[in-house]
């Protein structure tokens, strides 16, 4: 905002950081659908290219809305953060096309031939195969543990000196596990490991990981930051501004996988409702999760909110909310899951998450159909298991289409 008017709280910021009044008084950020931008003279074109003068250029570098959208998600992720002097964080994002263009720019921007990277073994399908199958292409290697056991983590850190980030995504995807942020950076830290979270699943309204000094932060911002199915994107917050504006800004425009003013415009939008959305979600998924958990069809819920669930306290200790995702398996597996997602009448049988209804999926045919079969069931990613992103409707029908939809 230019003006200084003190904003306090999460929602304020939610809607009003980011805006700067446009020429034409717009209420709202205008779509700016222009490929380029002119100079009034030669002299201007150079001074911008060299830095001397701010002004967008080409849009693959910069456009007005999809600036409104970066400085939306910054201000987001470090609402009420203070540095260790007590400042309040400054933080870059920039905004891409997709969750895997970022992730790509994260990985190539620092990463080089001989590095490694260490992460936890429950991943999204898209990111297990990126460090799987495209990055050892390169040179780069991922070394896959379990860090919710801090000692493991410790021991590949001591018999590995070539590991160089550590790449965290907390709530896992699809299992819903969680590692403690705070105690892994700790240990990064000690390592000299660029530290990087993934945080679509929680998003910052229930997680900030900057509070525990990390270089970066991850978003599919197709999902909850969106929150209503209409755009794909994704975006990569970083701490350090210089390296943000150096070397980060030179490979994501040189990999090309820049967002665009449309999607960027939709993302703004979807953002401004995202604490009310989120509050509903998580109210939604907490009645949702203890319904089946006490229904005879269902063996495991995989939800953060439950006392059952292994990482339960490790949640509470660094999200506000359980948050909207959760996981369960079928006592009669594939079959079972298969009969229960068909006979669903309302919720909606898709891939994807954090949009307004209530989204389920079968991870071992769909998200995670390239992972091999032993891999996945080492990982919790059984035949059985069917992820659930918990909508905004009326509570009450999303358990009674559950309930007419299980054997």
């Amino acid at each position: 905002m230019s003006n200084k008017f003190p904003l306090t709280g999460f929602s304020s910021i939610a809607i009003h950081s980011g805006h700067e009044q446009d020429a034409n008084y717009s209420h709202l950020t205008p779509i700016y659908a222009s490929s380029t931008y002119v100079f009034d003279n030669a002299e201007q074109g150079m001074r911008r290219f060299n830095g001397e003068e701010k002004g967008y250029i080409y849009s693959r570098w910069g456009n007005p809305t999809m600036t409104e959208a970066e400085e939306k998600i910054s201000a987001l992720e470090s609402f009420e953060v203070k540095d260790k002097n007590g400042e309040p964080i400054k933080l870059k994002t920039i905004l891409h096309a997709s969750g895997m263009a970022a992730l790509s720019t994260l990985m190539l921007g620092n990463l080089k031939a001989g590095d490694k990277i260490l992460t936890h073994f429950s991943l999204y399908g898209g990111s297990q195969e990126l460090m799987e199958k495209v990055l050892p292409q390169l040179g780069i290697e991922a070394i896959i543990v379990d860090l919710r056991d801090l000692n493991k983590a410790e021991e590949a850190l001591k018999n590995d000196s070539k590991i160089k980030l550590l790449y965290l995504e907390t709530p896992a995807n699809p299992t819903i596990q969680c590692v403690d942020i705070e105690k892994l950076t700790k240990l990064g830290r000690q390592h000299n490991l660029i530290v990087a979270v993934d945080n679509t699943f929680a998003t910052p309204y229930l997680q900030q990981p900057f509070k525990y000094g990390v270089d970066y932060v991850f978003h599919s911002t197709t999902k909850f930051l969106n929150g209503h199915g209409t755009a794909i994107g994704g975006a990569l917050v970083g701490r350090d501004i210089e390296h943000m504006e150096g070397r980060m800004t030179k490979v994501h425009r040189l990999l090309g996988g820049n967002s665009n003013p449309f999607d960027a415009f939709l993302l703004v939008q979807g953002m401004k409702t995202l604490e009310v959305r989120m509050e509903r979600h998580c109210h939604n998924a907490m009645e949702v999760a203890g319904f089946l958990e006490q229904h005879p069809s269902v063996s495991k819920v995989n939800y953060l909110g439950l006392t059952s669930h292994p990482d339960h306290y490790t949640a509470t200790k660094q999200m506000i909310h359980p948050g909207a995702m959760l996981s369960f398996e079928m006592k009669d597996g594939l079959d079972a899951g298969k009969k229960f997602i068909n006979k669903l009448q309302m919720c909606v049988r898709a891939v994807s998450l954090g949009t307004c209804d209530t989204l389920l999926s079968h991870p071992a045919s769909m998200t995670h159909y390239g992972v091999p079969k032993e891999k996945r069931e080492q990982y919790g990613i059984t035949d059985g298991l069917i992820r659930m992103s918990v909508g905004i409707e009326n509570i009450a029908d999303i358990l009674n289409d559950l309930n007419r939809s299980l054997p």
